[in-house]
């Protein structure tokens, strides 16, 4: 009985708490003065260029010095106590703050000679349900932090972890490329951080019985519990669906993966990239194989093989190559690293027009190269191969080829995600729709 006592001595939250201090102090932060607003647009910019360039210590600091914590508890403690006055104001600031981190990041993204999709980018654009989780919990942190006696070291790790600037800046830059997606996505994001944000500081400041501003009927604060309840799970709904999408996403991989392991790849056979494509009639699963060949029977065979992994619905399109997948490792180990290069030799034969024209491809591989590398912090080395003959068994060149390499521990599924994007990329940078990109 002692050690339950003591227990609950422990977690008994109400003690320490400072309720007309925290009224006072978040009241006082929910309002943007001049040096909040400062600090908004420079935390706005700091954003931007770390999105802009994959870059997440730069957003992490971005997230330490935003203020857009302030009005967004301002929100929630001002339901929470009845106070309308602070309501009121806190709603005003929050979308004057809102509009100019657009305003600032929308600008930046406009004249960024950058300004495409990294990594940091695209994770700001579909949150799930696990989202309203950190949001939620990074808000109860917040307000818990917030309302002792003594500050808390908690505060930064609670900016940081809720995360309100990165997705605005993201929906800047959906607004500056006129990519809506983005903007929808990673607007969406934000406004799910601020509702669920608002709603622990809410349920905390009930549950630490703060006195009420304005006295309130019985039937108001179920009426005030109700509409809070519905605009949470109206909230919430989109990232229910998302976090589906997500969990179906990495169960056909998964299965793909298994079905390559299990009946493609073996003795003498390589799957060094796959994918997935969505046509008007399906699905199709692209293999790229190297080394031994699927001919014949087997290859009919394997159609219906996939139907044990679940992958009936798949139409597959084998790749196939008659180099062994050992002279591929070797070939890939010889190419030029790190940069994006042509392997091809000038010769002091050729006329001027030919090397003008290697000049300007050399260039535009040069140029590429440092683009890949920039958007996809991944990628940690680059080959290419003006005429690789992987990807045919006969005498014609093949199309150029270009090996990426990931740093250790990247998921798979990131892997995919990012070569469909370089290949993309790449294709329209060199002006060649032949160009296939595999991982190494």
């Amino acid at each position: 009985m002692d050690l339950l006592d003591s227990f609950r001595n422990r977690l008994a939250l109400r003690k320490g708490t400072d309720a007309p201090g925290t009224v006072q102090r978040v009241s006082d932060d929910a309002l943007l003065s001049a040096e909040n607003l400062w600090l908004l647009g420079c935390s706005a910019v700091l954003a931007s260029i770390g999105l802009d360039v994959g870059s997440a210590a730069v957003v992490i600091g971005a997230m330490l010095i935003s203020p857009l914590m302030g009005p967004i508890l301002g929100v929630g403690l001002g339901v929470g106590i009845t106070d309308y006055a602070l309501l009121r104001r806190a709603l005003r600031e929050l979308g004057l703050a809102t509009i100019l981190v657009l305003v600032v990041s929308g600008v930046y993204f406009k004249l960024s000679p950058l300004a495409s999709p990294t990594t940091e980018l695209i994770a700001r654009t579909k949150p799930t349900l696990l989202d309203v989780g950190v949001a939620f919990f990074g808000g109860v942190a917040g307000i818990v932090a917030g309302s002792r006696k003594r500050p808390s070291i908690a505060i930064p790790g609670v900016a940081i972890a809720t995360a309100l600037m990165p997705p605005l800046c993201t929906a800047g830059f959906g607004l500056a490329t006129g990519q809506w997606a983005f903007f929808l996505g990673a607007f969406y994001l934000y406004g799910l951080n601020a509702v669920f944000i608002g709603l622990s500081t809410f349920l905390v400041v009930r549950f630490l019985r703060f006195p009420h501003h304005e006295e309130v009927t019985v039937e108001e604060r179920r009426r005030e519990r109700r509409l809070v309840a519905v605009v949470a799970l109206v909230a919430a709904l989109p990232s229910t669906y998302f976090l589906y999408e997500v969990a179906q996403t990495l169960r056909e991989q998964r299965r793909i993966s298994a079905f390559l392991k299990g009946e493609v790849e073996g003795p003498g056979r390589a799957v060094p990239q796959w994918e997935l494509q969505r046509v008007s009639g399906g699905q199709v699963l692209k293999i790229y194989i190297a080394g031994r060949p699927v001919e014949g029977a087997a290859a009919e065979s394997l159609q219906a093989i996939a139907a044990r992994y679940q992958l009936g619905g798949v139409r597959l399109e084998l790749v196939q190559s008659d180099i062994s997948a050992e002279d591929l490792r070797r070939f890939q180990g010889e190419v030029q690293r790190d940069i994006l290069r042509a392997v091809t030799a000038s010769s002091a034969a050729r006329d001027s027009a030919q090397q003008a024209r290697q000049r300007d491809e050399g260039l535009r591989l040069t140029a590429a190269a440092r683009e890949v590398a920039s958007t996809f912090p991944e990628i940690i080395e680059v080959a290419y191969a003006a005429q690789s003959n992987l990807l045919t068994q006969d005498s014609v060149a093949s199309p150029p080829a270009a090996f990426v390499a990931f740093a250790p521990r990247t998921p798979s599924a990131t892997r995919n995600a990012i070569l469909t994007r370089v290949q993309a990329m790449l294709r329209q940078r060199l002006s060649s729709e032949q160009l296939i990109v595999l991982s190494r």
